[in-house]
């Protein structure tokens, strides 16, 4: 089984956050996952 790590949604500065992601590589997960935008969604 393969274990991913979720870091949600920085917005629009990128913030990393490298502790949480190094410290998950170094307990064995695959891999990084973050949320993507192309744009807000449009009042109506």
């Amino acid at each position: 089984m393969k274990v991913g790590l979720m870091i949600g949604y920085s917005g629009a500065k990128v913030q990393l956050p490298m502790d949480l992601i190094l410290e998950a590589e170094a307990a064995g997960f695959d891999s990084v996952w973050s949320a993507e935008a192309w744009g807000s969604d449009a009042i109506t």
